[in-house]
């Protein structure tokens, strides 16, 4: 009797943490079904169906467009150049940042130049890109890649800069080099700034590549979801736009596994008590 009522508890909470993802994934999903609902019932009662679709038909184009192959190759083009896009502004961002922000005197005179092209609206430059790089896929990778740059290069730059300069003296007193406190100082620092960039650049290369070959291109999701546009098909309008976000949410997801992999050296403050007054 004594053994069963031990056991009773250690299956209570057994039960407990099987459902706690069910039903936190349940909360997480509610918002999203009501709206799809809600979707779905006022197209053709509330608003022309010709103007926003409905979900059932959205759902029904894009297995039309995967079972047929139709959205292969514009999906690889623009995966193509969501990745270069990400990679060479992430390189670049990282490593001009975390050169300017060792470099005070160097950065002092950069960053006003920096600042003046970052205020110049991207979209604008897309038909310069276009000019300079033809309609294939580099005019969009730069244009992407310029709107990556930017975020994480600010990221780093700030990092790098708000590192305590005590710790930096205190590091050079103990007999450590540059590249030590590059290693293990300025690089740890400037982390957790890098990979929240990371994140924050996703839709931003997503917005590039997009626009880009909104303005010239010959492949591409951007191009599909503007002739779709052109053709007055929102159920193909919509099927391109959720494709889009999909590509948002695994590189996000993505980002987020890399942070946690990358800052497991950072204290947890799940679990510590509040300081007693």
């Amino acid at each position: 009797m004594t053994d069963q009522l031990a056991t009773r508890p250690a299956e209570h909470r057994s039960l407990r943490q099987l459902w706690a993802p069910l039903g936190r994934g349940l909360m997480l999903a509610a918002p999203g079904i009501i709206m799809l609902c809600g979707w779905q019932y006022a197209s053709g009662r509330l608003i022309r169906e010709s103007y926003v679709s409905k979900p059932t038909d959205i759902a029904k184009r894009l297995y039309e467009l995967f079972a047929t192959g139709e959205i292969w190759p514009s999906l690889a083009v623009t995966g193509k150049e969501l990745v270069l896009s990400y990679v060479i502004g992430v390189t670049l961002g990282l490593l001009l940042g975390y050169a300017l922000g060792r470099a005070p005197r160097a950065a002092r005179i950069v960053e006003p130049y920096v600042m003046a092209f970052y205020g110049i609206p991207k979209i604008a430059l897309a038909p310069l890109f276009v000019i300079w790089f033809g309609i294939g896929i580099w005019s969009k990778v730069m244009l992407a890649g310029t709107m990556v740059f930017f975020l994480v290069f600010y990221n780093v730059y700030a990092g790098v800069r708000s590192i305590d300069r005590e710790v930096v003296n205190l590091a050079m007193v103990l007999g450590a080099n540059e590249r030590q406190l590059g290693r293990h100082i300025y690089l740890p620092a400037a982390a957790p700034f890098l990979l929240l960039g990371m994140r924050m650049a996703i839709p931003y290369a997503v917005i590039g590549v997009i626009v880009g070959e909104f303005t010239s291109s010959i492949a591409g999701l951007g191009l599909f979801i503007n002739y779709a546009s052109s053709t007055y098909d929102p159920a193909s309008v919509f099927a391109g736009i959720f494709i889009l976000l999909a590509f948002v949410m695994v590189m996000n997801a993505l980002a987020t596994r890399l942070e946690r992999r990358l800052l497991r050296w950072r204290p947890s403050m799940q679990g510590v008590p509040p300081e007693a007054s």
